[in-house]
């Protein structure tokens, strides 16, 4: 016997997980930048590298969930372009903020949380077409995508 619909998708397990590993990176990070160094010189160059590396694991992070959404997902198409010319742009703008962090400009955190939330969003809705009905695809990649940058050139410019 055929089968004229189409197989229903599998909750993306694969996805859910690097959730998680971006949640736990993100939560480091936010620590990092909110942690304020009491020893030398020393101690600053090592919360540096260690909020940096911590980033770079993040955005690594992201790209893949982003990937694999536009793999297995649906989006429009001109997201890909989009997204590969705005998720290095705001990883960049992520240590820009979290070198406002160490700073003393603690409310630079907020970038730190608002940028891989919107991708992480963006990759989940991407990946679950039934959200695409309550939420529908061209609106949807225009706020989030308009929103990502806006959030980074506020944040590059809020740093010079």
């Amino acid at each position: 016997m055929a089968r004229t619909s189409p197989l229903p998708r599998s909750f993306p397990v694969g996805l859910s997980l690097l959730l998680v590993i971006a949640t736990l990176l993100c939560v480091l990070q936010i620590a990092n930048a909110l942690h304020d160094s009491t020893g030398g010189g020393e101690a600053r160059i090592s919360d540096a590298y260690e909020g940096f590396f911590l980033s770079v694991g993040l955005w690594i992070v992201l790209a893949i969930m982003m990937l694999a959404a536009g793999i297995t997902g649906t989006m429009p198409r001109w997201t890909a372009l989009l997204a590969v010319i705005l998720v290095p742009t705001a990883a960049v703008a992520s240590v820009v903020a979290l070198d406002m962090c160490s700073r003393n400009l603690r409310w630079a955190v907020v970038f730190l949380l608002a940028l891989p939330a919107l991708v992480a969003f963006y990759a989940f809705w991407a990946r679950l077409p039934a959200l695409h009905a309550a939420l529908p695809a061209e609106k949807v990649s225009a706020i989030i995508w308009t929103a990502i940058f806006l959030l980074s050139i506020v944040t590059f410019a809020l740093a010079a």
